[in-house]
């Protein structure tokens, strides 16, 4: 287990602040937060290349705040830093390059086959995809045998396409490891696919810690709720103040126990517009089309309802079959226990 002891390291803009993490062995655990939030630098002191100003880093209770990068059993994978002199399968065996031809031989091709990089070894490296380039960059990490192997956005570059594929099969080498991953990212879909646990950091400090539908039940605040995608976030007093918690049947008593200076969350698609002409049920309201904001395979749809603006998500598809514009009157529901929050 990697453990994490009120871990301090001045930058130029703020200071992290680590109090207390455990990642526990064969964890995919996911660093997640914005761009510039300190990720990196986690990942860095955790690796070694950085030291900290205060604190400590512990693997299975050893301190190894102070030990040297190669004592440690911990790599850095990047697929930016390939040697490109070399092919890949010097590229993947150059950790190992003391052992005798005949064992690294073995290791390659045991590494190469998990990843489906055998057809490659031949190949120089600039001469692969970028997907590709991350799959060496694994190899090299995993052939070392590490306790740990640490991701610094390592999906970023890719196209969507490859991007996608390269998630799902990150997942899958993690499963047939006995290696922790960690994982640093922006991007709330890869920590959804591949977190067992996640941490969201927010200039150096963990906002929250833990599995992602325990985060994702209760937000520990509105930072962690925007970043999980959360669209709807509604006080609770200006709700009661119009009735507008008395007329949202499905959720009245989900809220009803709450105090006025608490915030609710919903997700917009956990609300759902109904097509027009379409038999209206009990707990459907009506509300008017605020705005209308197109996105490649969704639109997010701004309604007017009570003097609260609250945020569906519709498929395009949708819309292309039952058309509608800004200042439409619409009827729509909100899933039943839908709320997530209640105490940020």
């Amino acid at each position: 287990m990697l453990s994490i002891r009120n871990l301090k390291k001045k930058l130029s803009n703020f200071e992290i602040n680590l109090e207390n993490l455990d990642i526990k062995d064969n964890d995919y655990f996911v660093i997640l937060g914005l761009s510039g939030s300190g990720k990196t630098t986690i990942l860095e002191m955790i690796a070694g290349y950085k030291k900290p100003d205060s604190g400590k880093i512990l693997l299975d209770g050893e301190d190894i705040t102070n030990k040297p990068l190669h004592e440690r059993k911990i790599v850095l994978c990047n697929g930016k830093y390939l040697f490109p002199h070399l092919s890949v399968r010097k590229n993947i065996e150059y950790g190992i390059k003391n052992l005798k031809k005949s064992e690294r031989d073995v290791k390659v091709n045991k590494i190469s086959n998990l990843l489906n990089i055998s057809h490659l070894l031949d190949k120089n490296p600039k001469k692969i995809s970028s997907g590709e380039q991350q799959r060496v960059a694994l190899g090299m990490a995993l052939i070392m045998e590490p306790k740990i192997i640490l991701l610094d956005e390592p999906l970023s570059s890719l196209d969507r396409l490859i991007h996608e594929k390269l998630l799902y099969d990150l997942k899958e080498i993690h499963t047939s490891s006995s290696v922790t991953f960690i994982h640093v990212t922006h991007d709330f879909l890869e920590a959804v696919v591949l977190s067992k646990n996640m941490a969201i950091v927010k200039n150096g400090i963990i906002e929250q810690s833990g599995t992602l539908k325990n985060i994702i039940k209760n937000p520990k605040n509105i930072f962690v709720a925007q970043f999980l995608g959360v669209k709807n976030i509604l006080p609770i007093g200006k709700l009661k103040e119009n009735n507008t918690s008395n007329t949202l049947k499905t959720i009245k008593n989900e809220i009803e126990n709450l105090s006025e200076n608490s915030l609710i969350g919903i997700f917009s698609k956990d609300v759902k517009i109904l097509p027009k002409n379409v038999l209206v049920p009990f707990n459907t309201h009506n509300g008017k089309i605020k705005n209308i904001f197109e996105e490649p395979f969704n639109s997010k749809i701004t309604i007017e309802f009570n003097g609260v603006d609250i945020i569906s998500e519709v498929s395009n598809t949708k819309i292309i079959k039952n058309p509608f514009k800004k200042g439409d009157s619409i009827n729509f529901y909100i899933e039943s226990y839908s709320i997530i929050g209640g105490n940020f």
